[in-house]
């Protein structure tokens, strides 16, 4: 039996698969920034009392976020990290009821009258937390993270 060595793209995109693949509902959502520490500690109260619901379902029953992101996550997530061919970032935000069709719209007539990009106008709008950008940009399009102005507020680096 013969080995090959894994290219260094082939062992960072195993390393991501797995990471991706291990990571539960709620800790994936709370990575992203759109539930905290309580709502999960709540749902997964919940959980106890209603064995036959998923966490996603009695997330969005308590209304912390959309079944449609819930769903997202949990059915979507791993294959559009993975996928080598991305869509556009407003194209998975909208998938995940981040961003709704008007809002991504709005955001792209920005940046065509701007050129700041996406990410940054939602931001900016209030549409999206930077720390929900970041980790959308982290896993979907690491090459890109580092030039997220948001990046160096969440690592306590001063802009100034």
């Amino acid at each position: 039996m013969k080995f090959r060595r894994l290219s260094a793209k082939s062992s960072t995109d195993i390393t991501r698969l797995l990471a991706v693949q291990t990571k539960l509902l709620g800790e994936t959502l709370q990575e992203a920034d759109l539930i905290s520490p309580w709502q999960i500690e709540a749902a997964l109260q919940d959980k106890l009392q209603y064995p036959d619901l998923k966490l996603g379902e009695i997330l969005a029953q308590k209304e912390f976020i959309k079944s449609t992101t819930a769903d997202f996550f949990a059915q979507d997530w791993t294959r559009a990290v993975i996928e080598s061919e991305k869509n556009a970032l407003g194209y998975y935000l909208q998938q995940a009821a981040i961003l709704d069709h008007q809002q991504v719209e709005f955001v792209l007539a920005q940046q065509r009258i701007s050129g700041v990009r996406f990410g940054t106008v939602a931001v900016l709008q209030g549409f999206l937390k930077s720390t929900t950008l970041d980790f959308f940009l982290a896993n979907l399009f690491p090459q890109e993270f580092d030039v997220s102005p948001f990046v160096n507020l969440h690592r306590g680096v001063s802009l100034f």
